[in-house]
């Protein structure tokens, strides 16, 4: 017996540690996601989108090399995972950061929602109730929201070009461009969309694409200050039905021969959109950094924040989820499974978050962000 236990360790040890050396080149390579411009490595950011999957490999790697004969071997994984803390750190929170009573008057709250040009606006949720998403917007009633997929349909009276700023009652000033047209058995207008509580003096299309990507930056005055609100959506990867449904099945475990051009498309779909939104993402820098105001970026990045578009944009910027989240909060929902945090609220240091969520509603691919903001 103890021959055959040797014989083993001689044929298993080395083949885990074949192993870990694979988990962690692809966990670095997941943390230079954020660093390397996808112009230059197309691939780089596929790394980046697993990269809780690959952390909590190599933590099983730790785990497993403290309880073996080879405990040395636990240093390989422990290293890289101690080294990207703060990357860790964009994606689960501990502690949650609530704004305390005297804060409360001096704050505003943001809210952020990609609405999937309203297909969904009225939908029953999980614990059967049916959810209006106009009424979602009054019982949060946010100072500040920030729409992306926003849409008008011209045969509706509620939802036409003249009156569907009508909805938002609450926040009656209005930032809209409406970027793209499409005819789905109906004739609509699509884009971005600001809503406020405070007076709006400037509002600025910065970039569309004929999609409904598109970005936005509106000049709020809030008390005495002039607040830069950027709402942004990046280029969409774009899938079609037939990469949706491998999505779903993955998300299920079930695959299938035919898959594999599924898989292949959206390769080439998923490196296509990352090289736009690197060119989206320099124009929106040069806006953002020419600003004479603290700003606020609100919206759908289309991307995970172990990425190159996510770190450019946020700079030297603080994250609403980084500084006031909890959990492991993710943002985008795949068969009703939420899989990645891909919408944000960044803010200038002038600002303090408080009291982030991600309400899990089921009006849209996304769910919404929201947070409560103060002047530091």
């Amino acid at each position: 017996m103890e021959k055959i236990k040797k014989i083993f360790n001689r044929l298993f040890h080395p083949l885990m540690i074949v192993l870990n050396i694979i988990a962690t080149v692809a966990f670095v390579l997941a943390c230079l996601s954020c660093f390397i411009n996808p112009n230059n490595i197309w691939w780089i950011g596929f790394f980046g989108l697993p990269y809780m999957h690959l952390l909590v490999v190599n933590l099983c790697f730790v785990v497993f090399w403290l309880f073996s004969s080879k405990k040395k071997m636990a240093v390989l994984s422990l290293v890289f995972i101690l080294t990207s803390w703060p990357l860790i750190g964009r994606n689960i929170q501990l502690f949650a950061k609530k704004i305390p009573e005297d804060k409360f008057s001096k704050s505003f709250k943001v809210l952020s929602f990609n609405v999937q040009a309203f297909v969904q606006r009225e939908t029953r949720q999980p614990n059967g109730f049916v959810l209006d998403m106009f009424d979602f917007f009054n019982e949060k009633d946010p100072d500040i929201l920030c729409l992306q997929e926003f849409s008008v349909f011209s045969w509706s009276h509620d939802f036409n070009e003249a009156n569907i700023h009508k909805r938002f009652d609450n926040t009656p000033n209005h930032h809209i461009e409406l970027v793209a047209e499409g005819v789905t058995g109906s004739h609509y207008k699509y884009g971005i969309a600001t809503f406020s509580k405070y007076p709006m003096i400037r509002k600025k299309l910065i970039f569309s694409d004929n999609t409904a990507n598109a970005c936005i930056y509106t000049d709020l005055l809030i008390g005495s200050d002039t607040v830069r609100v950027f709402n942004i959506h990046l280029k969409s990867v774009g899938f079609q039905n037939e990469e949706k449904s491998l999505l779903h099945n993955m998300v299920k475990k079930k695959y299938g021969r035919a898959d594999i051009r599924a898989v292949i498309s959206i390769v080439k779909q998923l490196s296509l959109s990352a090289i736009d939104r690197e060119q989206q993402v320099e124009i929106l820098c040069s806006y953002i950094e020419q600003s004479p105001y603290p700003i606020i970026i609100c919206g759908d990045f289309n991307d995970p924040p172990t990425s190159y578009s996510y770190q450019k944009v946020r700079g030297l910027r603080k994250d609403a989820f980084v500084e006031a989240g909890k959990g492991r909060v993710t943002t985008f929902n795949i068969g009703r499974i939420a899989s990645l945090r891909i919408d944000n609220i960044l803010y200038s240091d002038v600002f303090k978050a408080y009291n982030f969520e991600s309400p899990r509603v089921y009006l849209s691919d996304h769910f919404p962000v929201m947070c409560r903001l103060v002047k530091d």
